[in-house]
């Protein structure tokens, strides 16, 4: 994109302020993740639920372009701007998580979605990335001491915890827990504190967990099934079968049959398909772009002196990367099931919204002063 070093327009001064490695590493992985969904992940699945190979792609391609243009709407927010709209989406995506529990959809013993006409979306995607800011914002305010700051933090997070858990979703609680903890061991807060906070707060969700067996019993099931030497679940064995099948350059497009097996193929499982059809070159060249993007992210917060920035950018990045760590945990059995999405790759609207959201929110921070 050439623009004159003279052009003093809105879009010649953004242009010149972004950190443009971020934004291409985030559009490939887009890119990517859209390619994939027209040519293979999501064409069974489609089929097997509208009779259509490409209704599934068509929702992606949808929420790409509308995540695409929260991405780029919110690059052109400076600091303060991103910090009132952040409040203002926390309180709204807050308010339809609370709405989850009365008009939600259940689904598979869980109530996790609302039905937006003819969407349906999970508002805890929508959620974590203004709760990072939320946090962010609550460990910059000097005023007060760093010990108070701490502590204000933990009812704001045990607030979205109970929602999840009323869901329940395990998998999301402890995922907002782990990034709770690195932010504010970033910020500064001694690791005792932080160690105290994680194990009671641990501690009272397993406390939950055996109080209302019924309700996690789909969690013990998976538990005794990831964790048993003799016993592996179906879905678990026949991903574990299609990385090994597609070798180093897959078997071709199209030539995979995880997609046929697993219900949960293009989501939980979206990489052993890639794997399947494209092989092991392809997923180690998604995850080589994703550590790119990762390690820019960090090194712009190593070199940040604001608190906030700082700790928001480290809080997304691990919210990222951790993220990610989990998909490719359960495709290759190490880690139990938790439905949680890869980002930008998996098929889920809500999860290329949100990652879109997090790639926003950086891109705004990361501006230079010009």
């Amino acid at each position: 994109m050439f623009i004159s070093r003279y052009d003093n327009s809105k879009i010649a001064i953004w242009w010149r302020s972004l950190d443009k490695l971020i934004l291409f590493l985030s559009l490939s992985l887009l890119l990517i993740g859209i390619s994939l969904n027209f040519l293979s992940t999501s064409t069974i699945p489609s089929e097997k639920l509208y009779e259509s190979r490409y209704i599934l792609f068509y929702k992606h391609f949808f929420f790409s372009v509308i995540g695409l243009a929260i991405l780029l709407s919110f690059s052109f927010f400076d600091n303060e701007k991103i910090k009132k709209i952040g409040l203002i989406f926390f309180f709204v995506f807050g308010i339809s998580l609370i709405l989850v529990h009365f008009i939600g959809v259940d689904v598979k013993g869980s109530r996790r979605w609302l039905n937006l006409f003819f969407f349906r979306v999970q508002p805890i995607e929508f959620v974590k990335p203004f709760l990072i800011l939320i946090i962010a914002l609550i460990l910059n305010k000097e005023k007060i001491s760093i010990k108070l700051r701490f502590f204000i933090t933990i009812p704001v997070i045990l607030s979205i915890i109970i929602l999840l858990l009323a869901q329940p979703d395990y998998g999301q609680s402890l995922l907002i827990i782990t990034i709770w903890m690195i932010m504010i061991f970033v910020s500064g807060i001694s690791l005792f504190f932080i160690t105290s906070a994680g194990l009671i707060i641990l501690g009272s969700m397993v406390f939950v967990l055996f109080l209302f067996k019924e309700k996690f019993f789909y969690i013990f099931d998976r538990l005794i099934s990831w964790s048993s030497s003799l016993k592996i679940s179906y879905q678990s064995e026949q991903a574990l079968n299609a990385i090994m099948s597609g070798g180093f350059f897959g078997k071709g497009i199209g030539e995979g049959i995880l997609k046929e097996k697993v219900p949960e193929a293009h989501t939980d499982y979206v990489m052993s398909v890639i794997a399947e059809e494209y092989g092991i070159i392809l997923i180690a060249l998604i995850i080589l772009v994703l550590l790119f993007l990762i390690i820019r992210i960090f090194i712009s917060a190593n070199n940040s002196n604001d608190i906030f920035n700082k700790t928001t950018l480290i809080g997304l990045g691990c919210l990222l990367i951790v993220q990610s760590y989990i998909n490719l945990g359960v495709t290759i059995n190490i880690l139990p099931s938790t439905g949680m999405p890869f980002p930008f790759v998996s098929y889920g609207g809500s999860s290329i919204v949100g990652s879109c959201f997090i790639i926003g929110i950086i891109l705004s921070i990361t501006r230079k002063q010009l």
